[in-house]
């Protein structure tokens, strides 16, 4: 960050400038650590506006009463106060992305691990027959058909937990993740089930949405899952 920083207020030789636009094209990793910190700069400087926009304000309405050296030591103190808030703002903001993305990852690879391909089902009903055609269909990638499968099954039966999941975690391979949401909240809130991965799942695809609130509900659910050692409650870190 301090190179990036010493780049935009030209404290570097020409040389380093050059390198540094040089590494900048060819490493997109270090895009988006400029990314980042131009657009941290920006709301904080934003927010630093604002803040002392209303504090001159305030100020203004007491010009009458105080002198100006009060206002020169109140003036350094809604600076001093401004400064403050830009700098924690920016810390809390780097921590909060740095940690998303790294529950996103770690989800990712979880889902990447684990729910590429899907178990067959032994049973030879019609129901299973169904199943197993859409089992197939997703573990040879063709997701769409699989998901009009399992769709199809639940339309039939709401109460089909194994067409619930699956239909969930089809909905999360295609990243449609609201979708994937709403069918594992459904699994998760069943109690008549022996093995119920519905809440673990809810927090994988809270986790690939990747947003401020579903980040805290992801977080929520998972502590839920490890107190209560529902299913998936061992690969919760």
């Amino acid at each position: 960050m301090e190179r990036i920083e010493n780049y935009f207020n030209h404290t570097l030789s020409e040389a380093e400038r050059a390198e540094f636009e040089t590494e900048l094209k060819a490493n997109p990793a270090l895009a988006q650590e400029v990314a980042f910190w131009l657009q941290a700069r920006a709301a904080a400087q934003a927010e630093a506006r604002a803040r002392r926009k209303e504090e001159l304000t305030q100020l203004g309405q007491q010009l009458q009463q105080k002198g100006r050296r009060s206002l020169y030591y109140a003036l350094s103190a809604a600076a001093s106060v401004v400064l403050c808030l830009g700098i924690s703002w920016y810390v809390w903001l780097r921590k909060s992305v740095v940690e998303s993305d790294y529950n996103q990852a770690w989800a990712s690879t979880y889902i990447e691990k684990n729910l590429s391909t899907l178990d067959g089902l032994k049973l030879g009903n019609a129901e299973t027959d169904s199943l197993q055609w859409g089992i197939r269909s997703y573990n040879e990638g063709d997701l769409q058909k699989a998901k009009a499968i399992f769709e199809a099954l639940l339309q039939r039966d709401s109460t089909n937990a194994e067409a619930e999941k699956n239909a969930g975690l089809v909905s999360l391979r295609l990243k449609e993740y609201d979708q994937a949401i709403e069918h594992f909240h459904r699994l998760g809130t069943r109690t008549d089930l022996v093995s119920n991965p519905g809440k673990f799942y809810e927090a994988i695809a809270l986790l690939m949405k990747n947003e401020p609130l579903t980040q805290k509900s992801a977080q929520n659910l998972l502590k839920e899952v490890k107190r209560h050692k529902l299913e998936g409650w061992k690969d919760v870190e």
